[in-house]
């Protein structure tokens, strides 16, 4: 893989052999993950768990939710980056060198199932509410463009999708209607949105109105309304999220969310009145990465944040059942 494709997992550079200038390359070494049984507190399984992947540790730090207390570590994931979560509290999280997509249930400590990537790194996830399809977006194939893998509910041989307008493959969201949207980037590092249409067998593009958008990130819903981070936002080293309408193949900025202090934020969890993710502080700031929460549509300053992370990327809210 080229030094070009390895820096696009964040704006701050997640590998340091391409951030140094060097040519990075992969060897796919799989590993079993564990939960360290000591560092998970047993009470904690019965609250809402915040993971995040430290994709510069290989670790997936699990949080409380709301009080963003440590409650356990995921060891062995080889480059954890990516998560998803289905409406059972279960976990998806991708490992792009151990080309892998494993799954884990509601603090559990040893995943429930491991899926293999036969088409290349895997980067982000989604799950379909409806169907339970895990959809596995990978950054770049192994000798070219990356592409989109369907799992049919969460297993099986997956479907592989490419779009000719884009090369590099980010983060995946799901609609209320079974419409799978990826951020992603051209062959020439533009930004690029791909639709996949429920029914359908072809990535077609999405145009953005209203908008620039300059390096691929975050894709939710809040409803009807779509949510697009933007890790290098107005072409600066900062994130903002943009809100946006839908209309068949077009997304029509009607809003954004400027954050204080956020440097580099990959994959976020957004809710009506908060945001929360992974801050890679490496902005020559001084700052420090860790996970913060901030309020949202607002933005501004974090209502909350704990520092002692060192690259996070993915982030997903489990809610016990």
């Amino acid at each position: 893989m080229t030094t070009s494709a390895w820096r696009l997992m964040a704006a701050a550079a997640l590998f340091a052999s391409a951030a140094c200038g060097g040519r990075s390359s992969i060897v796919a070494t799989p590993a079993q993950p564990r939960l360290a049984v000591a560092s998970l507190r047993p009470a904690a399984a019965k609250s809402a768990l915040l993971y995040i992947a430290d994709a510069g540790k290989f670790i997936v730090d699990v949080y409380t939710f709301p009080a963003l207390k440590l409650a356990g570590k995921i060891t062995g994931i080889n480059r954890p980056q990516g998560e998803c979560s289905d409406a059972d509290g279960n976990v998806w999280i991708t490992s792009t060198q151990g080309l892998q997509i494993l799954e884990f249930a509601h603090g559990g400590r040893t995943p429930i199932k491991v899926l293999g990537d036969p088409a290349g790194y895997p980067a982000g996830c989604a799950v379909d509410p409806a169907t339970n399809d895990l959809a596995v977006t990978n950054l770049t194939g192994f000798s070219g463009a990356g592409a989109v893998l369907i799992y049919r509910h969460g297993g099986g041989v997956p479907a592989v999708y490419q779009s000719a307008k884009q090369y590099y493959y980010f983060f995946a969201a799901y609609d209320s209607s079974g419409n799978l949207f990826t951020s992603g980037q051209t062959v020439k590092a533009a930004y690029s949105l791909a639709l996949l249409t429920k029914g359908t067998h072809k990535l077609s593009s999405v145009a953005i109105k209203g908008a620039t958008l300059y390096f691929p990130g975050t894709v939710a819903w809040l409803g009807s309304t779509i949510v697009l981070g933007d890790q290098l936002c107005g072409n600066r080293k900062l994130s903002c999220f943009y809100r946006g309408a839908v209309t068949g193949a077009t997304v029509r900025i009607t809003g954004v969310t400027h954050l204080k202090g956020a440097c580099a934020i990959a994959q976020a969890v957004v809710e009506p009145a908060q945001l929360i993710g992974g801050n890679t502080a490496q902005c020559g700031r001084g700052g420090k990465s860790g996970v913060a929460v901030w309020p949202f549509p607002k933005g501004g300053h974090p209502s909350k944040s704990v520092a002692g992370l060192d690259m996070p990327v993915g982030a997903t809210l489990s809610v016990a059942r």
